[in-house]
């Protein structure tokens, strides 16, 4: 029977457990259980299971984990009932903050490392400032896809240059055809969050992080020139878009970009996440990514906005502990690479773009990796009030992007603003 290698990290994680609960190795109870509740299931959730396998096999701790789409209620009505999982999947850094300022999450101390740790620090409820969090896999937003067999000769090569702007792109489109956005602003759970990506992307790209760090914070006004022109150069995408089958008030966002692929084409672009290329998949025309469509990076190269999920820690236990440190690992982070499909984006910088499965995810993994500047989406992270009132000023926005009706817009999202507890 061979011998199996323990990875490092592993050994480190079982030495910790140990070395802080002698009394639990080897034993039973807490120490050798550790809870997790998430939101993934299908092949996330198996892909998420294969990381806690390994996990289990090294260690000796058993992980029970359960997998809802409700995860965001569950987690509320446990913590109401004074039972908490171990750890838990967050829907966005707003929560994690909220969480960590209730005095509810405990600090996961130097666990939290990779590409952009800023997500996961928060304020406690002593008032000082710590990582209460992980990212466990992260999806790269500042995207814009096309379908190469539908633009002029050499525009893509033209976009993709390093120098290009945002002027420079927003004249381009416009020459490729009356509608050349694909858009959809529909989503079953939260319908607008496409708008406010744009939106993001447009102020972090054009008037950079720390302009787009005081916006995220509370300490810019929505009315602030900045951000009203990130809204009016959204309104000229708007004015372009593909209308689909109902407008982009009631297209899906998975949907939108699919018009790409049909003959004529209904778009050219559509401004998309990582994890778009699953949704291009269902297409009647099957597109691959590479020869049927391939992306450039929004303008402003070395910025790059992303979202991910979180996993914060409700109870401080060497297993927790444990599995906490594991999750950040080269070897876990691989899994979600090998089996969690090509929208999965790892933020550990030892897992080298190379390893991803394919010449276009290999390309994103590089973007990111080598960005100067990673900044997280920016409605997950304001307090939930606030980025409430950020979906529905873009639908309200989306439905007449007139100029005269922006003002009314922004002046109600400084109110509410003005009005809201950030966090410092």
């Amino acid at each position: 029977m061979p011998v199996r290698t323990v990875p490092l990290r592993a050994v480190t994680a079982l030495v910790l457990l140990c070395a802080a609960a002698l009394a639990g190795c080897g034993g039973t109870g807490n120490d050798r259980t550790v809870t997790v509740l998430g939101s993934w299931t299908g092949a996330e959730g198996d892909a998420f299971r294969e990381m806690l396998r390994e996990f289990e096999g090294d260690t000796g701790i058993d992980v029970r984990y359960s997998g809802t789409r409700d995860a965001r209620a569950v987690l509320a009505s446990e913590l109401h009932d004074g039972h908490p999982p171990d750890t838990a999947v967050l829907a966005n850094p707003g929560d994690l903050r909220a969480y960590a300022a209730d005095g509810h999450l405990r600090p996961v101390g130097s666990a939290s490392r990779g590409i952009a740790a800023g997500p996961t620090t928060a304020t406690g409820p002593d008032g000082g400032r710590r990582p209460y969090g992980i990212v466990l896999k992260a999806s790269v937003k500042s995207l814009i896809w096309y379908n190469p067999d539908t633009l002029p000769e050499g525009l893509a090569d033209r976009l993709n240059d390093p120098s290009v702007t945002w002027d420079d792109l927003a004249s381009a489109v416009s020459e490729t055809g009356d509608a050349p956005w694909c858009l959809g602003l529909e989503d079953t759970s939260q319908s607008g969050w496409p708008g406010t990506d744009w939106i993001e992307d447009l102020l972090l790209h054009l008037s950079g992080p720390e302009v787009y760090d005081a916006w995220v914070s509370g300490r810019l006004a929505w009315t602030a020139p900045e951000v009203r022109r990130a809204w009016e150069e959204f309104g000229t995408v708007l004015r372009g878009a593909h209308e689909g089958n109902g407008g982009v008030l009631l297209t899906g966002y998975g949907e939108a970009g699919q018009w790409m692929f049909a003959d004529p084409p209904g778009c050219r672009f559509d401004h998309a996440g990582s994890f778009i290329p699953a949704f291009y998949a269902q297409a009647a025309q099957r597109p691959r990514p590479g020869r049927d469509f391939d992306f450039v990076p929004f303008p402003g190269r070395g910025t790059v906005e992303i979202g991910g999920d979180l996993l914060g820690m409700f109870r401080d236990t060497p297993a927790a502990r444990a599995l906490v440190e594991y999750l950040t690992s080269e070897e876990a982070q691989r899994t979600w690479i090998e089996r969690a499909g090509s929208g999965a984006y790892s933020l550990n910088r030892e897992i080298p773009p190379d390893d991803y499965p394919d010449d276009v995810s290999r390309r994103i993994a590089g973007l990111l990796a080598g960005a100067e500047t990673v900044r997280f989406d920016a409605s997950d992270s304001m307090p939930g009030v606030m980025a409430a009132a950020f979906n529905h000023a873009v639908l309200e926005y989306a439905a007449d992007p007139a100029a005269e009706r922006l003002d009314a817009i922004l002046t109600a999202l400084d109110k509410v603003r003005r009005t809201t507890e950030f966090d410092a």
